[in-house]
């Protein structure tokens, strides 16, 4: 299958692949402790506003593999990012999605998990998709399961040593959405849009 260049959002929200001039979010994101402690980063990334433009002028087309910026439809807020990973060697294909402390708990996460889920079942051959949460954290842990997710391990990610004084070991479950379970349960035809 070709790499989809589009990915449709939600009834609430656009997802779209990041640009140069979001490179403030993704600085008030990285950076913020709050956000980036799950994911072993316990005082935020310490990140440029230019090593971020780089990063983001380097994307090439597509949605796979790159950085992707959630807005809301109505307000025109942007209100975090997400990643959806192409399928590996085994098939599994992983996703990520922060969100600005502002926008959560809102149900913002499950909507957009559900979504990307979507997409990677209909335009991947991806037999599964994986998300690694934070044992501490319970939204995201949450949000898994609302999708349908099944625990299927825990694990430990650490660093390389060149980086440990500013980062934190992540202990970590592991969650899995089949494409049988998501043909059978999750598969939702009014939640994207096409």
């Amino acid at each position: 299958m070709p790499e989809p260049h589009s990915f449709p959002g939600t009834d609430r929200l656009l997802i779209r692949r990041a640009v140069e001039s979001d490179a403030g979010l993704y600085q008030r994101l990285w950076s913020d402790p709050g956000v980036m402690a799950n994911v072993g980063f316990p005082e935020g990334l310490r990140i440029s506003l230019e090593e971020i433009r780089g990063r983001l002028s380097g994307q090439g087309e597509g949605v796979l593999d790159r950085l992707l910026v959630i807005e809301e439809k109505v307000s025109g807020s942007v209100i975090g990012e997400c990643m959806m990973h192409s399928p590996d060697g085994r098939g599994i294909a992983c996703t990520d999605i922060k969100l600005l402390p502002d926008f959560q708990g809102r149900g913002y996460g499950t909507e957009i998990k559900r979504a990307m889920l979507a997409f990677l079942f209909s335009r991947t051959e991806c037999s599964a998709v994986e998300a690694t949460p934070n044992v501490g954290n319970e939204a995201s842990i949450r949000m898994q399961e609302a999708v349908g997710g099944v625990r299927t391990g825990e694990g430990v990610f650490e660093f390389p040593s060149g980086g440990r004084e500013v980062t934190r070991a992540v202990h970590h479950y592991v969650y899995r959405v089949t494409r049988e379970a998501w043909e059978r349960h999750g598969a939702r035809p009014g939640g994207v849009e096409v």
